[in-house]
Formats: structure tokens, sequence, C-alpha cells
């Protein structure tokens, strides 16, 4: 394999991790209701597996949409990347979290939400953790999230 494919597929599963791991909605001001609360519970949940490192915990609590893109990005590039070890990395480093901000909305009769919130790493920084959530069969599934320090 040449050297411009090998770096056409890194730079394409480079893209599809970033779609994966970015988001785009607005928030309101609180967790305020039961939909709300079920959304923060699952959040936490999935902030937990990422935490623990546990990839099929984490994988099962994605959406199909993220699924498929992450399995883009693995077959891309797993022979020259470590993505499952990309992402226990970042839960690897990941100390404490709090969710701010919750907000549900339903869009053509599909149900989304997003949680905003801090996130505190073992080395003692901190930034924003965004999480944004569709719901699946009446489960809260992660399409994308996104992680600021």
């Amino acid at each position: 394999m040449n050297t411009n494919k090998i770096w056409m597929r890194l730079l394409m599963a480079s893209t599809l991790l970033a779609l994966l791991f970015t988001t785009a909605c607005g928030m309101e001001k609180a967790i305020k209701g039961p939909a709300e609360q079920a959304l923060a519970e699952q959040g936490d949940a999935f902030m937990t597996s990422l935490k623990a490192g546990d990839f099929q915990a984490v994988y099962e609590m994605m959406s199909p949409y993220a699924q498929r893109d992450l399995d883009m990005a693995l077959s891309s590039v797993g022979s020259l990347v470590d993505v499952k070890g990309i992402i226990k990395d970042v839960g690897s480093q990941i100390a404490r979290w709090t969710f701010e901000k919750a907000r549900v909305v339903t869009i053509n009769g599909t149900s989304k939400g997003t949680l905003t919130g801090k996130v505190v790493y073992i080395d003692g920084s901190s930034g924003r953790v965004r999480l944004e959530f569709e719901e699946q069969d009446g489960a809260w599934k992660m399409h994308s999230s996104n992680f600021k320090q």
C-alpha cells in the first residue's frame, strides 16, 4: 500500500472520529423533569463505562449512527491506529464529571437530548463535556460527544 493511501485512510478515520466526538445543539439552564433526569442517568452510565475503559459497554450505548461511524474508523485504520485504545485512554484520564444542563426535544417524532457539564481529569485539569443522545426503542443512545479542556 502506498503512502498516499495510508494518509488518506488516516485522514478519513480522524474525520470520522471527530464527527463522532462533536455536537451542535443548544442547551437550557438546568436538569428539570423526568425526561431530562433519565437522560442524565444515561449520561452518567456512558461516562462511567468510558472511565472504566469498557469499550463494549460504550459501544452498546451508542446510536446505530455512532456505531457505524466508529466501525468505519476501525475498518479503515484498525491495522494502523489502535482506535479502541485511544477511546480507552480518553476515558482513563477522567476523574469525575457533573452535568449542569439537559435538554430534551422532539423533532419529527424523534426525541433528542443533550447534556453539558464539567469534567475533571486525573491530572487536576478540568474542561467541558457535551453529550448528544437520541431516543431509540425507549432508551437513550449516545449520538456524539465532545470533550474540551
